[in-house]
C-alpha cells in the first residue's frame, strides 16, 4: 500500500471528518463537488477513467515519491502541529468568532490571524511540493480537492473569524492578512527548514485566485455557521460520551489531513495522466 493510500484509510467509512465535509460543501451552491474513492487507483477510476495500464503504473509510481510525503506532513502539521508549531483555530473558534463580531478582528485577532496565515503558508508548501513550477495553481484548481482545500480555508479560515471585516468591503483580504501576519506565521513555520521559502513563491500565486473566492464565500458566513455549528453534536447530554467526545475535539478533526490526502491522489492522477 503506498504512502497516500494509507492516509487515505484513515477516512473510510461514514466518518465524520468526511460527512462534515459534505455538509459544508452541500452548504453553497457554488462549493466544489467531490469526487468518490478510496485509494489512488480509484482516484484514476474516478478522475480519468480513459488511463491506459501504464497511466495506473505512473500514478503509484509518483504516489511513492519523497514529496508527496512532504505534502502529507505538511497537512499533518496543519491539523494538530508538529517540530514546534501550534495551530490553535478550528471549527468551533472560526464559529465562537462569528458570533462574536468583532469589526476590528483583523486588527486585534493576533492569533487566529497568524494562524489563518500559517495555514495558507502550508496549503501553498504543499502546492509547491505537488505539483510543477510554470502552471502549478492551475494544476491545483484543477483538481477537485484543491477546489475544496481553498473554499474550506476562505470558509472557515477566512470568512467565519473575519466576517465584519469582509462586510465592511475589505478587498483584497488574503493579501492583507499576509502583509499583517505573514512575518508571524513565517516564525512560526521557520521551526520547519525549508518549508516557508519553498511556500512563499506558490502563495504569492495563490493571492489571487484565493482572493477571489474570499469574496464569493464572505456574504455566506452565516449560512456557513449555522449549517456547520447545527451539524456537530454538542455536550447536552452528559450520557452520550460518543457526542461529547466528538464535540470536545471538533477544533481538532482532521480536515486539512482528509482534504490533504486527497489533494495527495488527484495530483499523481493529473500528472500520470499529463505523462509527467
Amino acid at each position: 500500500m503506498n504512502q497516500i493510500d494509507e492516509a487515505l484509510k484513515e477516512f473510510e467509512g461514514n466518518d465524520i471528518t468526511t460527512r462534515l465535509c459534505g455538509v459544508l460543501f452541500g452548504a453553497i451552491p457554488f462549493a466544489p463537488r467531490q469526487v468518490t474513492y478510496s485509494t489512488v487507483d480509484e482516484a484514476v477510476t474516478a478522475l480519468y477513467p480513459q488511463a491506459t495500464p501504464a497511466v495506473r503504473q505512473r500514478a503509484q509510481a509518483l504516489a511513492g515519491e519523497e514529496r508527496i510525503q512532504s505534502a502529507l506532513w505538511a497537512f499533518k502539521v496543519l491539523d494538530i502541529g508538529d517540530t514546534g508549531i501550534a495551530i490553535f483555530s478550528g471549527i468551533r473558534t472560526a464559529i465562537s468568532m462569528f458570533r462574536e463580531r468583532k469589526l476590528d478582528a483583523l486588527e486585534t485577532d493576533q492569533q487566529q490571524g497568524i494562524d489563518s496565515a500559517v495555514k495558507l503558508l502550508g496549503i501553498a508548501y504543499a502546492v509547491a511540493k505537488l505539483f510543477p513550477a510554470g502552471n502549478r495553481i492551475a494544476a491545483y484548481h484543477a483538481c477537485p480537492a484543491g477546489q475544496a482545500l481553498t473554499f474550506y480555508w476562505c470558509a472557515i479560515d477566512v470568512a467565519l473569524p473575519f466576517a465584519d471585516n469582509l462586510m465592511a468591503g475589505t478587498a483584497g483580504f488574503a493579501h492583507q492578512l499576509l502583509q499583517r501576519y505573514g512575518q508571524g506565521a513565517k516564525e512560526k513555520l521557520g521551526v520547519a527548514a525549508g518549508t516557508v521559502a519553498e511556500a512563499e513563491p506558490a502563495v504569492a500565486e495563490l493571492l489571487g485566485p484565493v482572493d477571489q473566492i474570499v469574496a464569493q464565500v464572505g456574504p455566506h458566513a452565516r449560512r456557513i455557521a449555522e449549517t456547520v455549528q447545527g451539524y456537530l453534536p454538542v455536550t447536552g447530554d452528559a450520557t452520550d460520551k460518543v457526542a461529547g467526545a466528538v464535540a470536545t475535539a471538533a477544533d481538532t478533526l482532521p480536515i486539512y489531513r482528509y482534504l490533504g490526502a486527497r489533494l495527495a491522489a488527484e495530483s499523481v492522477v493529473l500528472r500520470a495522466s499529463r505523462g509527467e
